[in-house]
């Protein structure tokens, strides 16, 4: 039983995989309001573009696209996992210690590569799905920080208006397991449990939150074999099922997506301690292959 814990100094990026880039670009700038930063080409394998996501948390956002059949970008779309999200980067402050952390949990990091001690113990190191990712790819580095996002506000037409990523939720056969991981090795911290066995929703749930306090990871849960999470389950594995957006403005949000004929579904409102909050979620078709999940509240903290 691993007794470290992963040093994490920032979440870096979210990143998807996609068939085409110039659509999602415009899907990413155009409907999210992402701030499109720079393109270009890699000589790893895939073309990719990289944006600030707008609000308060920090992150930044990627999208890979295969350059040639060979990539392993390409190879992820033609699996039963793509094309959506792909992966999630964030810096350790070495990765000497996040080595160590992972090894004692009885895992070993794939694709390990140390640099030069001048680099103040820089390396990259991944937990890959099959082998501590839990049906996730992680991307974990230390050394100058790859990603520097300055939290900003999104004034642009017909966009979503999204005040902060709320969360990735992690489709998985347990929470107790996934959950007491995340707690054990990445540091996490359970905020919410959800009541055992809703037979009615399909699903359990567990809300973690993450030490850096830019984002939360959920932890979806079949409730049994007619769940829509063991469905998801079934077809791809444990992996991320959706994001979720925070957005500042119901009314503006749901009128940027039918000026972009982008159909919601899902959609409910609720009351928790007097307040009112409201969630819908946009089809992976119209997204580029991820769920996406939005919400607005009347108070902070009334929905989880």
């Amino acid at each position: 039983m691993g007794t470290l814990v992963l040093d994490i100094v920032q979440f870096d990026h979210i990143s998807m995989a996609v068939p085409a880039l110039q659509p999602q670009i415009e899907f990413l700038t155009k409907v999210l309001g992402f701030r499109f930063l720079e393109q270009y080409e890699s000589d790893e394998g895939y073309f990719a573009a990289n944006f600030d996501v707008p609000g308060r948390s920090a992150l930044g956002w990627e999208v890979l696209m295969p350059n040639s059949p060979e990539s392993y970008v390409n190879r992820f779309l033609s699996g039963s996992s793509g094309p959506g999200l792909h992966h999630v980067a964030f810096q350790v402050r070495t990765a000497h210690e996040a080595v160590e952390a992972i090894r004692a949990e009885g895992i070993e990091p794939w694709g390990y590569r140390e640099r030069p001690e001048v680099e103040s113990g820089g390396g990259v190191i991944y937990l890959h799905p099959r082998s501590g990712g839990h049906g996730f790819l992680f991307q974990i580095y230390s050394g100058d920080p790859w990603h520097e996002s300055q939290a900003f506000e999104d004034d642009g037409e017909h966009t979503l208006g999204i005040t902060a990523v709320n969360h990735l939720s992690h489709a998985h056969p347990s929470r107790a397991e996934l959950g007491d991981y995340y707690e054990r090795l990445f540091g996490m911290k359970t905020i919410y449990t959800s009541p055992e066995g809703d037979a009615a929703a399909g699903f359990n749930t567990r809300v973690l939150e993450t030490n850096t306090g830019q984002l939360r990871f959920e932890i979806l849960e079949p409730t049994g074999p007619d769940s829509f999470v063991q469905k998801f389950l079934d077809a791809r594995g444990p992996s991320m099922h959706h994001v979720t957006f925070e957005v500042g403005d119901w009314e503006r949000a749901v009128s940027a997506c039918a000026h972009h004929n982008i159909p919601l579904f899902g959609e409910r409102t609720g009351e928790t301690d007097g307040a009112v909050w409201k969630e819908a979620f946009i089809h992976p078709k119209h997204t580029g292959g991820m769920l996406v999940q939005f919400f607005w509240e009347a108070k902070p903290g009334i929905w989880i």
